[in-house]
C-alpha cells in the first residue's frame, strides 16, 4: 500500500523560505514581500513561484521537482519526511560512550590530549555506532544531545535517526571571531592551528544554527556554496568569504 501523500497540507505548510533555506539556494528578500532569486520569484503571501525566464510555476512541491529532477510524488515524500514534524517519541535517555583514542586518530593528527578535549573516539562497546568514530555533539544550551560518527572504513559520516543538527564545537567558543566550515575533519584542522572554528555539519545552514552564529561578530566561511548562508549571516555579524 503506497504512503498516503496530502499534497495540499505540504503546500501550504511548508515556506519557500526554508526550502530554500534547505536546499542552500541563494535569494534576496523584496519590501513587496517576493523573494528573488535565479530563475525564480516567489510570492510569500501565496507560498507560490514562478519562473520569470521559464514556464515552471508551483508550490514547493513542484519547485523541489523541477530542481531535482524528480516526478512530483517523489518531491512531496521529500518535503513531508524533511519539514513536516512526525509525532515525538518518548525522550530517551542518551547513552555516555567509552570513547577510545586510536590508530586513525593519530594519522589524522589529532593527539590523545586533543582527541579528549574535545570527546572524539572509537566505540568498542555495544552500540548503533559500535566499530565506528564517534563525536560528541551538544545543543544550543550547551547540553549533551547525543553523537555523530565517521565510519572509517566506508569514508561516510552516520547520523542517528531523529538528529538535529546544531553547530559543532559552538559551546566551547569564548571568542567573538570564528571560521565556518562543512566538515568537523575542517574544524578539527583550524583548532589543531590554535583558530576557533565551528561546522556545520553539512553543506546547509538550519535556522538553529543561524541563531547560534549571531553571537559571533566576525565570521569567516570555508564553503563551496556560500551565498545563501553568507547573505543570512550578514544580517547579524561581518562576513567573509574564504578565498581557499
Amino acid at each position: 500500500m503506497s504512503e498516503f501523500i496530502n499534497f495540499s497540507e505540504i503546500s501550504q505548510k511548508i515556506p519557500f523560505k526554508d526550502l530554500l533555506d534547505w536546499l542552500n539556494i541563494p535569494y534576496t528578500a523584496t519590501q513587496n514581500g517576493e523573494l528573488k532569486g535565479e530563475g525564480f520569484i516567489i510570492t510569500t503571501s501565496k507560498n507560490l513561484y514562478f519562473n520569470p525566464i521559464g514556464e515552471d510555476k508551483g508550490s514547493v512541491i513542484n519547485f523541489l521537482a523541477k530542481q531535482r529532477g524528480l516526478d512530483l510524488r517523489i518531491a512531496a515524500q521529500e518535503l513531508k519526511k524533511n519539514f513536516l514534524a512526525e509525532p515525538k517519541e518518548p525522550k530517551r535517555e542518551l547513552p555516555n560512550l567509552e570513547l577510545h583514542y586510536c590508530k586513525f586518530l593519530e594519522e589524522k593528527g589529532i593527539s590523545q590530549e586533543m582527541a579528549k578535549e574535545y570527546e572524539i573516539g572509537l566505540v568498542k562497546q555495544h552500540s548503533i555506532i559500535s566499530g565506528k568514530l564517534a563525536f560528541k555533539v551538544y545543543d544550543e544550551l550547551s547540553n549533551h544531545s547525543g553523537y555523530v560518527a565517521y565510519n572509517i572504513s566506508k569514508d561516510e559520516w552516520f547520523f542517528p535517526k531523529g538528529f538535529k543538527r546544531t553547530l559543532y564545537n559552538a559551546h566551547r567558543i569564548t571568542n567573538q571571531e570564528v571560521v565556518l566550515t562543512i566538515s568537523i575533519w575542517e574544524t578539527l584542522d583550524y583548532l589543531k592551528k590554535g583558530i576557533p572554528s565551528v561546522s556545520l555539519i553539512g553543506k546547509t545552514m538550519t535556522d538553529k544554527q543561524a541563531k547560534q552564529l549571531a553571537k559571533f561578530i566576525n565570521i569567516l566561511i570555508v564553503h563551496p556554496e556560500p551565498d545563501n548562508i553568507l547573505v543570512r549571516l550578514s544580517r547579524n555579524s561581518y562576513v567573509k568569504v574564504s578565498s581557499a
